[in-house]
């Protein structure tokens, strides 16, 4: 159920779409000078393909031009930081738990190595997990019941968004690294008996989940983490960098609001 504020916009939002398209309003705004601005989509085949702000009044472009850039940044770090939630809180612990509960008695060095830097991989999506388990609930406990997001949110979430990015680093360097070693685990696992108590997608999971090295490392090298010996020095790095790298994105982003015009 819409809240009469969404009606509002939504109401206004559908003024500026073109007939293929389809229209959402993000439900957090950014205040300026006692104003709300709220952040707007249109969508084709599901692919944003523009946005524009908001607010129930007039909009004023030198207020919108101060709302952009801070409701653009939450909305791109909340939307990813979503969508790993999504994908990685859905894959239960025992695809990770029943692998490791099989013993590796009499193995080749290899296969004990794979087993080893399994069990590191699952180390990883715990830590990952965790994180992304503590963003579900900051985003749909705190920022959805108040609405309002301030500087405080969006050093929150650059804080998640780092996290996340540096354990996914962490998984895709363990599986690129040790990707045969694992391989060699799994096709041990294949020839135990307690193989047969595995269920069909848990076997799936530990026999490719180190296949495609060269995209995983595509992959690696797309999320661009600066690496540290020290974990808190990382953290410390890649927020800065966060910072950097996003802040030419979301001024590349100007090109496609299409409302107010004056923006880009």
């Amino acid at each position: 159920m819409w809240d009469q504020t969404t009606k509002l916009l939504m109401k206004k939002v559908k003024k500026h779409k073109k007939w293929t398209e389809g229209v959402f309003v993000n439900p957090v705004y950014w205040m300026v000078n006692g104003t709300p601005y709220y952040m707007a989509g249109f969508t084709r085949n599901n692919q944003s393909v523009a946005c524009a702000y908001f607010t129930i009044g007039d909009e004023k472009v030198d207020e919108v031009l101060i709302a952009q850039p801070n409701l653009s940044y939450f909305a791109d770090l909340s939307g990813n930081l979503s969508q790993m939630a999504t994908e990685r809180l859905n894959i239960p612990i025992t695809f990770y738990t029943k692998p490791l509960s099989i013993p590796v008695v009499n193995a080749s060095p290899q296969v004990q190595q794979g087993r080893d830097a399994f069990e590191d991989f699952w180390e990883v999506q715990q830590a990952y997990n965790q994180v992304l388990r503590d963003y579900t609930a900051y985003y749909n406990d705190d920022v959805l019941i108040r609405k309002h997001i301030t500087d405080t949110d969006l050093t929150k979430i650059k804080e998640f968004a780092v996290l996340a990015d540096i354990y996914q680093h962490q998984t895709l360097k363990i599986l690129t690294s040790q990707g045969e070693a694992i391989q060699a685990f799994a096709a041990f696992l294949e020839n135990t008996q307690e193989w047969s108590s595995l269920s069909r997608e848990e076997k799936k999971f530990i026999k490719r989940i180190a296949v495609g090295k060269e995209n995983m490392q595509k992959n690696m090298d797309a999320l661009n983490v600066l690496e540290a010996n020290d974990f808190d020095q990382m953290v410390k790095l890649n927020y800065d960098h966060l910072i950097n790298k996003n802040k030419a994105i979301i001024e590349g982003q100007r090109q496609y609001i299409r409302y107010p015009k004056g923006i880009s």
